[in-house]
């Protein structure tokens, strides 16, 4: 079963969309960094506030999903439009939570959600199916070692490497993605990228939510080389 990584469309007939920024006659650009994270949810009733802007050209015209780019948190987050958030609730997701946001666009209040979830592919996979390689940390295509498929025992065993490698400007990144057979996310995260099942896939385009652009695993460049397989039977089905 594929699995694709979930990016902002480039361009559609509408033209380039434009980009969401923190809205900052409302809360300070970096507000939500501080609440937002990759390990916590944040336990404000506030909306997220944000606003609609083009950097190049572009008109400000609303989709359903957009790219939240300055002041974006530290964070697996997807803003999205009614639509977009029914269409996520469809899916088999990690733990999670919407927010409430508000996307102004030249003065006018538009109600929008964040999804944000918190989920460590480092402690859902089989490390015995598992393989990672070292690689150097500021080349590409730069692969010291491969691991033997267990070599790293557990995500413990990988942090306590990964430490030891950094030090010498190195570090551990997947090869092969064993997911042990509970795990069955549509939607979960790698490396700091979103990226969904072919389930997820059918469903977005079947609720024909715009603004997404869905790339397979394998055109990437960051993920070309990674094998992923969950073998749950049902996955992505």
């Amino acid at each position: 079963m594929k699995t694709y990584k979930l990016e902002r469309k480039l361009e559609d007939k509408k033209g380039v969309p434009p980009f969401l920024i923190t809205n900052y006659l409302k809360v300070p650009t970096s507000y939500y960094q501080d609440y937002i994270t990759y390990s916590k949810f944040d336990n404000t009733n506030d909306n997220v506030h944000l606003e609609l802007t083009k950097f190049k050209g572009g008109n400000l015209i609303l989709r359903d999903y957009h790219r939240w780019a300055l002041g974006r948190p530290d964070a697996y987050c997807i803003v999205g439009s009614q639509k977009y958030n029914s269409s996520l609730s469809k899916l088999d997701l990690p733990e999670y939570r919407f927010y409430d946001a508000e996307i102004d666009v030249k003065g006018q209040k538009h109600k929008y959600y964040v999804l944000h979830f918190i989920q460590e592919y480092l402690q859902d996979i089989d490390y015995k199916k598992s393989q990672f390689v070292e690689t150097l940390l500021l080349e590409k295509n730069s692969v010291t070692k491969v691991c033997e498929i267990g070599e790293i025992k557990s995500a413990k065993h990988y942090h306590q490497l990964n430490k030891k490698l950094v030090e010498d400007m190195k570090y551990l990144q997947p090869k092969i993605i064993y997911f042990r057979p509970e795990i069955n996310y549509d939607v979960w995260g790698l490396r700091g990228q979103i990226i969904i099942s072919e389930r997820a896939k059918r469903q977005i385009e079947k609720d024909q939510i715009t603004g997404v652009e869905m790339i397979n695993l394998k055109d990437t460049e960051m993920f070309k080389d990674l094998e992923v397989i969950f073998s749950n039977p049902d996955y992505g089905k």
